[in-house]
């Protein structure tokens, strides 16, 4: 639910919370959540399909918020055919002030460590929202990226 600087918005969370509410009780059978658990207010895939509506208001919020960004996604970003994490900035032509925006905004980051080109990741709450798919084997290292990123052991 965090970007890659730390940040998480109160309206990011009530709208998760709302979104995956919605799901456990208006859409059971469509996520076929007909079996609830007595234990559990809201169930593990719930919250999972919660966060791909939850990313597409983030993004369209940040479009709202920062016209650089809504340029970026609204007019580079769909010459691009194929989103996966991790990617090579030169798939999006990203130039250095794009590349420095979305960094301090923390929709991307670059794994220094990484001597592959496609070296950015974009956390969860921006990737659905900017149609990215996660590469084989990404979601583990963007856990870990953002643990980096933070500087600490959690997330």
């Amino acid at each position: 639910m965090t970007d890659f600087t730390g940040r998480l918005q109160a309206r990011d969370i009530v709208r998760f919370l709302y979104h995956a509410a919605d799901i456990t009780v208006n859409k059971a059978r469509e996520f076929q959540l007909e079996k609830l658990s007595l234990d559990r207010l809201l169930p593990p895939k719930a919250i999972r399909s919660a966060l791909k509506p939850c990313s597409r208001q983030k993004v369209d919020e940040a479009k709202e918020e920062y016209p650089a960004f809504k340029t970026w996604v609204e007019v580079t970003l769909p010459k691009s055919a194929e989103r996966k994490i991790p990617f090579a900035v030169e798939q999006f032509g990203m130039d250095q002030s794009t590349l420095t925006m979305l960094e301090e905004m923390g929709v991307i980051y670059e794994d220094k460590e990484k001597e592959d080109t496609a070296r950015f990741y974009v956390p969860e709450i921006f990737r659905e929202g900017l149609g990215f798919s996660l590469g084989q084997g990404s979601r583990p290292r963007v856990l870990v990226l953002k643990r980096k990123a933070l500087g600490r052991g959690i997330v």
